[in-house]
């Protein structure tokens, strides 16, 4: 669920493409009122979309575990002091609706730490989880869960968020999940691990189809 996703030097490129975009507010793309301050932008440029979208399919554990089918790369969020998103549940179905793509996971990525609050909250059913996120690290998290960002007591919070569609259903995820830490457990075991991944590997494409 919690990723580096970005190093140092992934992080210095988003931000170089992204200091000149511009920022709207929040509220136009919430109609509830009174359930967020921010800033966001959905201008990213297409090299920050590029860069964000290869390391979503790329990485190991993201492709071992979710297996997108679809990434979305959609806002830029800033959030400074006293801003806030209270607890909210995304849209499933992607824009334009006429497409029908429905998304699966939520991800939000840090490009930066240097900030107090600002904890990214979920609501799951064993309670809720309040984590800030360090820069470069990830959230992917079922859409279903509810979710939201503490009031910022200091500093600014910025973040790329968007949406990820898969083939696999949760409980399939989940499965995958173990086998993927059952298989880090045997790579001092070459014959078992192996025979792990194969298995892993075959449920991935059974799965995705």
């Amino acid at each position: 669920m919690f990723i580096k996703l970005l190093n140092d030097d992934d992080l210095a490129y988003c931000l170089k493409y992204l200091n000149n975009i511009k920022f709207n507010k929040g509220t136009e793309t919430q109609p509830i009122e009174n359930i967020k301050s921010n800033l966001e932008s959905s201008n990213l440029p297409t090299k920050v979309r590029a860069l964000i979208t290869q390391k979503l399919y790329d990485t190991h554990y993201i492709d071992s575990i979710y297996c997108p089918k679809h990434v979305s790369v959609n806002y830029c969020n800033e959030y400074t002091k006293d801003d806030y998103y209270n607890i909210h549940v995304d849209s499933f179905k992607a824009v334009p609706k006429e497409n029908n793509v429905y998304f699966d996971y939520g991800f939000t990525i840090n490009l930066n730490d240097d900030y107090e609050g600002g904890e990214f909250i979920l609501q799951t059913e064993i309670g809720n989880i309040a984590r800030q996120l360090k820069k470069g690290e990830a959230c992917i998290f079922p859409i279903i869960y509810p979710h939201g960002v503490n009031k910022i007591l200091n500093g600014t919070r910025r973040n790329i968020i968007g949406w990820i569609s898969s083939n696999i259903s949760y409980e399939q995820a989940f499965i995958l999940r173990n086998l993927y830490e059952v298989n880090n457990s045997l790579k001092d075991n070459n014959d078992m691990y192996i025979k792990s991944t194969l298995v892993q590997n075959y449920l991935k494409k059974e799965w995705s189809k």
